[in-house]
């Protein structure tokens, strides 16, 4: 569904919102996206298109055909355990995925038992922002994107350091395979911090956090949640395959906040304004100074 400022918002069950974390960037974006396509009276025939090129213009990423394929096989073998009140039912992400030749679409169905855990929610869900979790390229900052969401109207969430790391698929809970990021400095500087600034540059909730210690151990990390009022449209407009230049340069400026599609189409309709973009950006990867506000200075600089 849309809010009131055109942002794409979806709404999955906290069943799964809780569900332990492994699936990969682009499982997760074709997950998302299935998401945003759900409606009230689907029934179990219903199939769902995902065009290929559309998700690629959201995100910024290219996907070739294998990925896809392997990314499909992989969420119609993940199962979700969801406890209910009769027993703990399990059950398939995705049911079928069916790649239309000559279309450049993905046509998906999910399983019917599953539906009522992502369709027509009326309570204890969690809703969040479609273009801002795509926008991510960390599979990390995706699902914790999502986790926060579901506190952000309460503003702090705590998780003890080794639960997080279950969460995220990092640690296995009864030890049968090794834990990744083991030493607290790895899992900060290649998982937490890297998230938390894709989720601060591209969402619309800002994050920080505080460590707890056991002795000289970290073990616990306390999460304080804003969330950031995004005033543009952020819903992207079609463009050509035939334009990749184009396409990236969109990505980009969506990445810094300028999500206006008026001044993106001002902007890639003209050469000469495309160069002054492109050598904005080269400027700004190679700064030697912090820009506090990038939307405001690309906008002055280029003469908008």
């Amino acid at each position: 569904m849309q809010d009131k400022e055109g942002q794409i918002q979806v709404r999955q069950h906290n069943a799964i919102t809780n569900a332990r974390h492994d699936l990969s960037s682009v499982q997760l974006d074709i997950y998302f996206m299935l998401l945003s396509l759900l409606r009230s009276g689907d029934d179990q025939n219903t199939k769902y298109e995902i065009g290929v090129l559309q998700i690629e213009e959201i995100t910024g990423r290219r996907w070739n055909y294998q990925q896809l394929r392997d990314a499909t096989a992989g969420l119609i073998g993940k199962v979700f355990e969801i406890e209910e009140n009769d027993g703990l039912l399990q059950v398939a992400m995705m049911s079928s995925a069916k790649y239309l030749k000559g279309k450049g679409k993905i046509q998906l169905t999910i399983s019917e038992d599953l539906k009522p855990y992502l369709v027509d929610l009326k309570n204890n869900f969690t809703s969040f922002q479609l273009y801002c979790v795509l926008s991510m390229s960390s599979k990390y900052a995706k699902w914790m994107y999502v986790q926060f969401s579901r506190w952000k109207d309460i503003g702090y969430y705590s998780y003890e350091l080794d639960d997080l790391k279950v969460l995220l698929n990092l640690k296995d809970p009864k030890g049968r395979v090794p834990e990744q990021y083991k030493q607290w400095g790895q899992f900060k500087d290649n998982v937490l911090e890297p998230a938390v600034r894709q989720i601060n540059e591209l969402s619309d909730i800002n994050i920080t956090f505080q460590i707890e210690k056991k002795g000289k151990s970290v073990h616990r990390i306390n999460f304080t949640i804003s969330q950031v009022r995004r005033l543009q449209t952020i819903i992207p407009f079609e463009m050509s395959d035939n334009d990749p230049e184009g396409i990236q340069l969109k990505n980009k400026m969506y990445s810094i906040g300028i999500q206006d599609n008026k001044i993106i189409k001002k902007i890639l309709e003209k050469p000469e304004m495309r160069k002054k973009a492109h050598k904005w950006f080269y400027d700004y990867n190679h700064k030697k100074e912090e820009i506090k506000s990038p939307a405001g200075h690309f906008r002055t600089s280029i003469g908008i």
